[in-house]
């Protein structure tokens, strides 16, 4: 799963998106973009994403590098 999800932020994101999935032991999965956790398998009741939610995870991430590329 955690192959899938980088698949999809990275193809629409590109390779340098600020994005870090963490997957663990026990089906854990976290994923972090500029160090702010995005999404957390435990945390949303132990189920993956839909693709909807994975929409929602690459717009808060595209608003993260607008924010930072704004700021700098």
């Amino acid at each position: 799963m955690a192959a899938w999800m980088a698949t999809e932020i990275w193809h629409e994101l590109g390779a340098n998106a600020p994005v870090t999935l963490i997957p663990g032991d026990k089906g854990k999965l976290t994923l972090y973009a500029d160090g702010k956790a995005l999404f957390d398998r435990k945390a949303e009741g132990g189920i993956y994403p839909e693709m909807e939610r994975i929409r929602e995870i690459k717009k808060q991430i595209w608003e993260l590098i607008e924010a930072k590329e704004a700021g700098a």
